[in-house]
């Protein structure tokens, strides 16, 4: 069960912030289950590493289940190729995957000394993202 301090964190965070909880938890768990499916982690580690994952999809899911706050329909998320959460998702992850290393660069210090870098967002708003574009 997600501890309370944990909910609150995460209901403080802000969009961009909360996009990136969510990525990072999803690479975790993919990460983890992979490495374990091809036996690059030693049996006796997968128990605690199982316990691990279920810890962070808890995290993922009241993240996701607290997307209202930004104009997302949590319920959206579960619908791959329509919705709200689909078209937020991969409106920030479009615009995290096309930054440049100078640019990561400067976020990553900005967000290190918990700094603004909205001059980095992209233009627009994920309302307006063409989702489909990206599966054509």
């Amino acid at each position: 069960m997600l501890e309370e301090s944990k909910k609150a964190d995460i209901l403080k965070m802000g969009e961009v912030d909360t996009y990136f909880l969510i990525d990072e938890c999803g690479a975790f768990m993919w990460r983890m289950n992979h490495e374990m499916a091809h036996g690059r982690i030693p049996q006796e580690h997968h128990a605690a590493i199982n316990e691990d994952i279920v810890s962070v999809s808890e995290l993922q899911k009241f993240a996701v289940d607290n997307l209202h706050r930004f104009g997302v329909d949590p319920e959206t998320a579960k619908d791959r190729t329509n919705g709200d959460y689909w078209k937020w998702y991969k409106y920030w992850d479009t615009w995290k995957k096309g930054l440049s290393n100078e640019d990561w660069e400067k976020v990553n210090k900005r967000m290190a000394a918990n700094e603004g870098y909205t001059e980095f967002y992209p233009e627009g708003r994920w309302q307006d993202f063409n989702l489909t574009s990206i599966y054509e």
